[in-house]
């Protein structure tokens, strides 16, 4: 190949790059605009959700409470409050199904919980900050809608000694610039390394701020579990106990 074909070739992905490093800014100050603002969404230090879980068939009263890194997610079956999972800021714990006791979650599935949980209330606000980087990686149809492929990368986690790559892929509506899909990396497991699906809809406004009052999780095409919110509460008062391991 030619010196002056490379030369073009590399000026053309330089310039490529630049441009999708300029575009994914615009997408995310487009889609903080279209929320409500970038300021507001800070300013959001709690926050309450309360609606219904369904999942294989069955329905389930669900309350998912956050105050900063700390957040709670309590659901109601067969009369009893079962918690999937809580973060004190520390410690990760959920109940045990079998003996229906809350237990410590393992080192390495409470780093995960943490690397999920810190990013309170939205992971891109302050990413650069985070030590995050964000990438406009194409666009892809997604749900009948042209979307924006945007790749979060966030630190790596730790798992069995050796760290994996912490990578979202969230999609953007071009009309609106609001994610209405999001792909997370399972990092451990018989499904390691494969995607799960978020899909968001149903966007209402809460306190001047949008927010996604549908949310259906889906695996290999499957649909997991659907969460469908009927409330959310912005800033009212948590009492920091509510997150507290309750076995000491």
């Amino acid at each position: 190949m030619k010196l002056t074909n490379l030369i073009f070739i590399g000026v053309v992905m330089l310039f490529t790059q630049m441009v999708y490093a300029q575009n994914v800014d615009d997408i995310l100050n487009a889609y903080f605009e279209n929320i409500g603002g970038k300021e507001a969404l800070a300013d959001v230090q709690t926050m309450k959700m309360t609606g219904k879980i369904k999942a294989q068939g069955m329905e389930f009263p669900a309350v998912m409470i956050s105050k900063g890194i700390k957040q709670k997610i309590t659901f109601t079956f067969q009369g009893l409050e079962v918690v999937q999972p809580c973060f004190d800021g520390e410690t990760g714990w959920q109940t045990n199904f079998m003996n229906m006791k809350a237990e410590k979650m393992e080192a390495e599935d409470n780093a995960i919980l943490k690397s999920q949980f810190e990013d309170f209330p939205e992971p891109f606000l302050h990413y650069k900050d985070r030590g995050y980087t964000v990438e406009l990686v194409g666009s892809e149809v997604v749900e009948g809608t042209d979307c924006h492929k945007v790749k979060l990368t966030k630190k790596p986690l730790m798992i069995e000694g050796q760290e994996e790559e912490n990578v979202t892929l969230y999609f953007f509506e071009k009309e609106n610039n609001v994610p209405i899909l999001f792909k997370t990396v399972i990092p451990k497991g018989p499904a390691k390394g494969k995607y799960q699906e978020t899909i968001l809809s149903d966007y209402q406004e809460v306190n001047g701020l949008f927010f996604p009052f549908s949310m259906t999780q889906k695996f290999e095409g499957q649909i997991m579990a659907t969460i469908e919110l009927d409330q959310i509460e912005i800033n009212t008062p948590v009492d920091d106990q509510i997150f507290a391991y309750p076995g000491e």
